[in-house]
């Protein structure tokens, strides 16, 4: 096989290079493989030959090139539009890719802007890390109105807990550990800050009562009289964790 040098061919304003390789075949013809063009030819012909091809088929060409890079692109559609929940608010999640090192989540009232490197437009754990940086930045936020309900119903009853710490949890909202732990998924930031506090005040309580008796929820009504009203709203979601 004997390869050519590189060639070139216009196709409006748009330039298409292929490479011509000469091998112990009958026929000529192209090969696509991604944005790369290889017309393999007998060794027999002419290169005007190879160049006359190109040049009839160059539409066929650039289409099948933007088809084969459509179908590996792993690029998120940047007119996609998705949405969480922050404190109760439908937040617009907006992506956008910039020439910077590391993907950047930057969150306000109405959107959570998704930054994402150049670089990283064909990497095939896009997403995940995506959900990684989101999930950093949704902890870090989470944390701060954690912490505010639990300083306030801690002040309130009493109650400390040993160890302060933010989860995320599929299936519950919140634990307490016999060692005086309290843990708070990160996901309650999705509502409002009044059911926030019910979980942290759940929480706090079972630094009092380790269980769910009469007594326990005689507790929380003492200080939270409407943390039914609160509490069946962590209900109605919780299949959705």
């Amino acid at each position: 096989m004997a390869q050519e040098r590189i060639n070139t061919v216009k196709y409006g304003e748009n330039e298409i290079n292929y490479i011509v390789e000469r091998r112990k075949i009958k026929n000529i013809y192209i090969v696509i493989k991604e944005d790369k063009v290889i017309v393999k030819m007998p060794l027999r012909l002419k290169l005007e030959y190879a160049n006359e091809l190109v040049e009839k088929k160059k539409k066929w060409i650039y289409e099948s090139i933007q088809k084969q890079i459509k179908k590996n692109d792993r690029t998120i559609d940047l007119s996609k539009k998705d949405y969480l929940y922050i404190l109760d608010k439908k937040v617009y999640i907006k992506y956008e890719y910039k020439n910077i090192g590391k993907i950047d989540v930057l969150l306000n009232e109405n959107t959570c802007n998704i930054i994402i490197p150049n670089k990283l437009r064909q990497d095939k754990k896009l997403l995940e890390k995506i959900e990684k940086a989101l999930d950093v930045k949704i902890k870090e936020l989470a944390s701060v109105y954690i912490q505010k309900a639990m300083k306030k119903y801690s002040d309130i009853t009493k109650l400390y807990p040993q160890k302060l710490g933010v989860r995320k949890y599929k299936r519950i909202w919140g634990n307490c550990s016999s060692k005086r732990v309290i843990n708070i998924n990160q996901n309650v930031i999705w509502f409002s800050q009044d059911v926030i506090e019910y979980v942290c005040l759940h929480e706090l309580t079972h630094l009092k009562y380790m269980n769910h008796q009469k007594e326990f929820w005689n507790y929380i009504k003492k200080y939270m009289p409407d943390y039914k009203e609160r509490e069946s709203k962590l209900k109605n979601r919780r299949k959705s964790i």
